[in-house]
């Protein structure tokens, strides 16, 4: 199924994204080939194998054993915990760099980064 550009603007403004025409062309054929694969599988019956080749044997039943399957609430991990792996903390809290966007008149490009708890700050 060919796509219009048009077509693939209506999706990319539904994805919000943005596309230069040269884009939209090029994704007007990939998607239309998607679409295509989308169609094929939904003719194909399910459990028919393809002319020429024996049937499949059952697939047994999928058992979800696995705790981690389980979307249960757990305690979260002790602040002590966390914080004893980051780089840099201070009164309980993880500290990062500071990010900020250069102006004209600040030509720092990486942010500075600031002492931590169990930082030597004697020198």
């Amino acid at each position: 199924m060919a796509l219009t550009t048009e077509e693939v603007r209506k999706i990319a403004s539904l994805a919000r994204l943005r596309f230069t025409p040269e884009e939209e062309v090029a994704f007007a054929g990939q998607l239309g080939k998607i679409v295509d694969y989308i169609d094929q599988l939904q003719r194909f019956e399910a459990g028919a194998p393809p002319a020429g080749m024996a049937p499949l044997p059952p697939m047994p039943p999928i058992s979800r054993a696995a705790p981690e399957d389980d979307d249960v609430p757990r305690p979260c991990l002790p602040r002590e915990v966390f914080l004893a792996n980051a780089p840099a903390a201070l009164d309980g809290f993880l500290l990062v760099p500071e990010v900020r966007r250069a102006s004209a008149a600040d030509t720092r490009q990486v942010p500075e980064a600031r002492p931590g708890v169990g930082d030597d700050l004697s020198s």
